[in-house]
């Protein structure tokens, strides 16, 4: 399964930078999100959202 991180390193870009493509895409350049969403397709990534929810509580996974 592919991470953010993942997808960072496809497009060249910092993992913050695909979590903001991803959740606010006005907040980053057109050619930036259209690369973040090219690396998404090709690495296959979609967000796992246990993952997601326990980092919202501040906890870590076992």
């Amino acid at each position: 399964m592919a991470t953010m991180k993942d997808v960072a390193q496809l497009a060249g870009v910092s993992t913050a930078t695909v979590s903001r493509a991803l959740m606010n895409p006005e907040k980053v350049s057109s050619s930036t999100r259209k690369r973040v969403e090219d690396a998404v397709l090709e690495a296959g990534y979609s967000p796992n959202s246990l993952a997601r929810n326990l980092r919202r509580m501040n906890l870590k996974p076992l």
